[in-house]
């Protein structure tokens, strides 16, 4: 693959020999965020007056102007309200997804797909994407096109791909479009993060990779996946001029980038793009000889084969990944959950739930290390996977129950999930409470889908939709419709 890096900072990097690595390091760390210093300076304010109106220290907001620091998730809402910024907007100008006022993106070649094809990058901007979807609920592809619900004229909901190019301009009607699928990711490296002095390398992209995390709980993963997969890029750099535990370690985070990048394509319904990057995190982790890791990511690949229906590929990745992990471990545990639900795919409902007691029973042990692997399975996480497979399985009434208790121990970051437990809850309520108190429920979900782009999220409010048709005038059903009809496109 080539690499092309883009204005000062491409010289940067470009250097080679024994302490290439160390010298490119040392250049990138500084680059400055110009873009939120220029929002800051837009809305008025300075380093001390932002201080005071988001009520922390005038040595925060300096380490924010610098990149060697970002907002925690909690405080982005206010920070946009205060710099009078969309969230999106803001998560850009902190994280350095997308090219700067003076910065413009280079050609490049693209990653390889699977087949060792190599696509060009397409030459159109992203913008023509967000001009023909404004106002629209859509999700990105690995194409870098976007993924949007259309209703079609006998009102159905389906979900079609958008290319970079796209099929309409200028209005939210479809004309013809039909689904596209393009593998092969693309984009340039147009604005390298921002490294804290002091911090080793690796560290300080496992700290990136971390605030990346959390805004994607926030954000969802439209706002974060182009810097993501533009850290993948940078470490693959950075290899070229490591050696020895440098080059080693650096080939461990870049499989835990590309283990991130698959879930922001699992979340954005990409499924396709999904496996791209679960199997490269595979491979690189198997590489790095990192057997927790290998472990983890196997069973992340388990719960992608879930997402898509495929029971049998779910229970035997689950089984993969408990032999990697050892019995009693947390990560078991999380194959577990995983293969529980390939079993109720195929309903099973006995073997399920044996495996959901499983995990639960695992989980109740002290864990093997206070910062392992799978850290944030928990049992809330178990009881709402638990509910997911009782909903499967026609079990509503409980399903709706367990939900319930899974969106209350929800941390308030956690936004995007909480969407995605209220659309798959309103399902279930549907069934034992009624369509008022669903669509009441759906809303909520709603508004999550629409601001992070989640297709998790959506596919389920489509399926909802379905069978909410027939009570069309009920108000609070009439209410949801509507709202949902304002962020998809329509056929005509």
């Amino acid at each position: 693959m080539m690499l092309h890096l883009c204005g000062k900072a491409s010289a940067g990097l470009a250097t080679s020999g024994p302490s290439g690595f160390r010298q490119a390091w040392g250049r990138s760390m500084g680059a400055r965020r110009e873009r939120f210093i220029a929002l800051r300076v837009s809305a008025g304010h300075t380093q001390e007056s932002l201080a005071f109106a988001m009520e922390v220290d005038r040595s925060t907001v300096g380490r924010w102007d610098r990149g060697q620091a970002v907002p925690r998730p909690w405080q982005m809402p206010k920070l946009a309200s205060v710099l009078r910024v969309g969230q999106k907007e803001l998560s850009e100008a902190l994280l350095g997804a997308g090219p700067t006022s003076n910065i413009r993106p280079a050609r490049s070649t693209s990653l390889l797909d699977g087949a060792g094809r190599q696509a060009p990058t397409p030459e159109r901007e992203t913008s023509d994407i967000e001009e023909a979807t404004a106002g629209v609920a859509s999700m990105a592809l690995m194409d870098g096109g976007a993924r949007v619900g259309c209703r079609t004229a006998d009102g159905r909901i389906v979900f079609v791909n958008l290319p970079r190019r796209p099929l309409l301009r200028g209005g939210p009607a479809v004309l013809g479009v039909t689904p596209s699928m393009d593998s092969a990711p693309t984009g340039t490296l147009a604005v390298p993060p921002a490294f804290s002095p002091g911090i080793h390398p690796v560290e300080n992209m496992r700290v990136l990779r971390r605030s990346l995390v959390e805004c994607d709980n926030v954000l969802g993963p439209r706002g974060v996946v182009a810097t993501a997969q533009e850290h993948v890029r940078l470490i693959q750099h950075l290899r070229r001029e490591a050696s020895g535990q440098d080059r080693h370690d650096l080939l461990q985070v870049q499989a835990e980038y590309a283990e991130f990048c698959s879930w922001l394509y699992q979340d954005s319904g990409d499924h396709r793009a999904a496996q791209y990057w679960a199997d490269r995190a595979v491979d690189w982790a198997s590489a790095s000889g990192e057997r927790d890791l290998t472990a983890y990511i196997m069973a992340r690949k388990s719960q992608l084969a879930g997402d898509m229906q495929d029971s049998i590929e779910a229970i035997d990745l689950a089984a993969a990944a408990q032999h990697l992990a050892g019995a009693g471990t947390r990560l078991n545990a999380m194959g577990a959950v995983y293969a529980a639900h390939g079993h109720a795919l195929l309903g099973d409902e006995r073997t399920a739930q044996h495996a959901f007691d499983q995990a639960l029973a695992l989980l109740a042990k002290p864990p093997e290390a206070p910062f392992g692997r799978g850290r944030w399975l928990n049992e809330p996480y178990v009881e709402a996977q638990r509910a997911r497979a009782l909903s499967s399985l026609g079990r509503h009434r409980e399903a709706a129950s367990s939900f319930e208790k899974a969106i209350r121990a929800l941390p308030a970051s956690y936004q995007r999930d909480r969407g995605v437990y209220l659309a798959r809850s309103a399902i279930a309520q549907f069934h034992t409470e009624g369509p008022e108190h669903a669509a009441t429920t759906a809303a909520s979900a709603l508004s999550i889908a629409a601001t992070t782009g989640s297709a998790r999220i959506l596919t389920e409010l489509a399926r909802l939709d379905t069978l909410l048709q027939k009570c069309r005038g009920v108000p609070e059903v009439a209410h949801f419709r509507q709202a949902l009809d304002s962020v998809l496109l329509h056929e005509v």
